[in-house]
Formats: C-alpha cells, structure tokens, sequence
C-alpha cells in the first residue's frame, strides 16, 4: 500500500509536566518510524485550555505530528495512543497529498484581554438605592 499524509493530534494529561509531554512526543514519533512512516514535522502547542472538561481536567499539552505512513501503520498507531494513560484524547485526519504543512504555532498563549482596574471607577447607577 502506498504512504498517505496524515495529522495527528494528540492531548496529554497535565500532570504529565513539559518533561512528560516531550517524553511521549517521542514515544510516538518513535513509534510511527517503526511502522515505517515518516514524521515530517512535531508541534508542541503547549499548555493550552480545553473548552470542557475531559477526565476532570481543564487544561491539556497539546502535541501536533504530521507524517506519512500506510493505513495499516495509522491503526497500530492509534490503538497505542489508546492504551498510553497519559493520552486524554487524540483525532488523526487523513490530508490532501498537495495541502500546505500546518503553520507553526505559538507555545505560549497570549491572555485574552488584560485584567481591568476597577479601583476609583464610577458606574453609571452604582450606589443609587432602588426604591
């Protein structure tokens, strides 16, 4: 069967720390070069937060892997990435053959919006008694 291009998306356990996380992403990297694909390139997001919960955690180390492999490889791939504790979640995605390499992301996200001073503000019908 010939190589097909494939992302991987992986979230590892906080408690696993940046030492874990780079620890797995190299398990896994490993792991696809011995089932004989080629990871072309390994995104480490980071520390980001998670839009719910999964297994009672708010947050996530987020780990992207591009590579190429057969499909068989992708299963043997995936059903380890089930059986790793660490591994809260992960999505592979199979992609177009002339689709551009993901863009690198920052690691460290920047905060939303700074934390307001509200120290001497006046607000309209603050301290007015409703009667």
């Amino acid at each position: 069967m010939a190589d097909r291009r494939y992302e991987s998306l992986v979230l590892l356990h906080p408690d696993a720390g940046e030492p874990g996380a780079k620890e797995i992403a190299d398990r896994v990297k490993k792991l696809i070069e011995d089932q004989g694909g080629s990871v072309s390139q390994v995104q480490e997001w980071g520390l980001r937060d998670l839009a719910y919960l999964l297994a009672k955690q708010r947050r996530a180390f987020y780990v992207l892997f591009e590579f190429r492999a057969t499909p068989k490889a992708l299963l043997e791939v995936e059903r380890n990435l089930k059986l790793m504790d660490r591994v809260l979640r992960f999505v592979s995605v199979r992609q177009a053959e002339n689709a551009p390499p993901a863009p690198p992301r920052p690691t460290a996200r920047k905060p939303e919006r700074e934390e307001m001073d509200f120290e001497g503000a006046e607000f309209e019908g603050m301290g007015e008694e409703i009667s």
